[in-house]
């Protein structure tokens, strides 16, 4: 695929997961041709023709270094910290036009409800409701991105991941490999017809540069984008828009990992039995370690594993025009 021209961009966390298919992205697309990346190593996923800087958010020299030098029109950051810093660099460096802050599906959810075509409307969630402390970390991070909307002349908008998957994913798709490797595989909480919205990491990559062209028009246009349409100032979640129960997806993976999993091999566990043992580990747990430690099997873990988590993403499919480029079976 074809793209007006975005450059020069300039990657944060580009040799992660998400990163790495962003680059590889906009890489392919021959008139995006000043790609730099900046992550704190650099060994991993290197792509010939991007200039790559070492350097950590958490160092002021570092980010000002990496942005004089590569003075980038698009800037995409995937990963939280060093927001604040980030920002005062390129109001001090003054070049940038667009800023695209990769974000979370779970900053509007405390991880422990169902969600039902959940949309951007819904506030971000924040402790103590808030479970997961980076989730929280990164509702944190929306805010003070969105805040700097329009000044300086800046335009930012937040890309909402929901559940990657994929070539260079390093939490799910593993663990899920590892699990049905191990003989895991078969086991199941609960009855399976939970269904759960995913994304296949390179889609997640193309709702980026559909954005980082959005956000570069609505900076060039002479008159502001109607509220109704415009992508500054806005959060965008980004799901395959193909919810699958929850089991099947684990079961998927685990075969196209050639470890397939007959569906009389099944072996379901009740919700509610899986609880009781879970706090019996919790208590375990906290007993043996002083209270200092967490059972890595616990009652939030019972719940993810059993919930509905699906999302409408009209609003990205209108303004940012986003459709799935690889199906889920495809991904997998």
């Amino acid at each position: 695929m074809s793209f007006p021209s975005l450059s020069p961009v300039l990657v944060i966390g580009g040799c992660g997961g998400l990163g790495h298919h962003l680059v590889q992205l906009l890489v392919e697309d021959s008139t995006s041709s000043d790609i730099a990346v900046l992550d704190i190593n650099t060994k991993n996923n290197r792509i010939d023709g991007v200039k790559y800087l070492e350097g950590s958010l958490s160092s002021r020299h570092e980010v000002l270094q990496a942005i004089q030098e590569v003075k980038p029109r698009l800037y995409t950051k995937v990963n939280v910290h060093g927001t604040t810093l980030l920002l005062e660099c390129i109001k001090t460096v003054g070049v940038t036009k667009a800023l695209i802050y990769t974000s979370s599906s779970s900053v509007i959810h405390n991880n422990m409800t169902d969600l039902v075509n959940a949309t951007e409307d819904i506030p971000l969630c924040f402790e103590p409701e808030q479970t997961e402390y980076y989730t929280h970390t990164k509702a944190a991070a929306e805010q003070t991105i969105l805040s700097e909307n329009k000044q300086n002349q800046l335009l930012t908008t937040i890309i909402r991941a929901a559940m990657l998957f994929g070539e260079g994913d390093a939490t799910s798709t593993p663990q899920l490999v590892g699990n049905a490797r191990a003989g895991r595989g078969k086991f199941q909480i609960g009855n399976g017809t939970n269904l759960f919205d995913f994304t296949y990491i390179g889609n997640t990559a193309y709702a980026h540069v559909l954005a980082a062209m959005a956000l570069l028009r609505e900076s060039a246009a002479s008159e502001p984008a109607p509220e109704d349409s415009k992508v500054n100032g806005e959060a965008f979640v980004i799901t395959n828009h193909d919810p699958w129960p929850f089991w099947d997806y684990t079961k998927a993976i685990g075969a196209a990992a050639g470890h397939p999993v007959k569906k009389k091999d099944i072996v379901v566990v009740p919700a509610s039995a899986y609880s009781y043992f879970v706090i019996i580990l919790e208590w375990a747990a906290w007993v043996f370690s002083f209270g200092l430690k967490e059972s890595v099997a616990n009652r939030r873990m019972v719940k993810h594993l059993t919930m509905t988590r699906i999302f409408d993403i009209s609003k990205t499919k209108k303004r940012l025009g986003y459709r799935s480029q690889v199906s889920m079976q495809e991904g997998i």
